[in-house]
């Protein structure tokens, strides 16, 4: 029995032949995700990975189990900030806050994991955007703040439990870089400005997956 349909349908489930070098890989058939090349059409415009369906009810949670981020709230601000960039963009119609999920997780019970779709269920999601931190840095070396961070991000379907969303197992990888600056010694107020500030940043460049946006709006790095 086929799983759900989560995502919207494509108009036509071929990339461009131009375009195959900058593709990301397609789930077997187009019934299930409309996955689009991550590329500049036109005069620096950057086209979304994939389009949500905007009827879903849709949640974002930000895991972070090798505990890369210190504090908690930075993993929110993340999902916050992609929360209101998706209602603002008119990418969904309904996005749950990001603090239901977080609150879900963090009540598991040591080797009683709950699965993602699970966690998606019990708030009432039809799809999780999960996002797995990989690398939160600020300091490149002593006296210099380098702000970069790397996330791995997949949709997960509630109802079948499926990933939608990418081919790839391991997920579709987000980096994001801040510009380099000094650290002047004690400046701890600076870093958690900072701290904020990439936060921030990946919180739009995870929504960025999901809408057509300019290149000079792009918090991908490399864009």
């Amino acid at each position: 029995m086929p799983i759900r349909v989560a995502l919207k349908r494509a108009a036509r489930c071929a990339v461009l032949p131009a375009l195959a070098s900058l593709s990301v890989g397609l789930l077997a058939g187009c019934n299930v995700v409309a996955p689009v090349a991550y590329a500049i059409h036109g005069p620096g415009n950057v086209e979304p990975q994939v389009e949500l369906d905007e009827t879903k009810s849709v949640v974002i949670f930000i895991d972070d189990p090798s505990s890369k981020i210190a504090q908690r709230r930075l993993r929110y601000t993340m999902a916050d900030v992609a929360s209101r960039k998706l209602l603002e963009k008119k990418v969904v119609l309904d996005v749950i806050d990001s603090r239901t999920i977080l609150s879900a997780s963090s009540k598991e019970r040591h080797g009683e994991r709950l699965s993602i779709s699970e966690l998606g269920k019990g708030v009432g999601a039809d799809l999780v955007i999960y996002a797995v931190v990989t690398n939160f840095s600020i300091s490149a070396e002593e006296g210099t703040f380098l702000p970069v961070t790397s996330l791995r991000v997949k949709i997960i379907d509630v109802a079948s439990g499926e990933r939608v969303w990418p081919a790839s197992e391991s997920g579709f990888l987000v980096d994001v870089r801040l510009p380099q600056r000094p650290n002047a010694a004690g400046q701890d107020r600076g870093r958690l400005a900072i701290e904020t500030q990439l936060a921030d940043q990946a919180g739009v460049a995870i929504a960025q997956l999901f809408y057509k946006h300019e290149i000079t709006e792009s918090a991908i790095r490399g864009r």
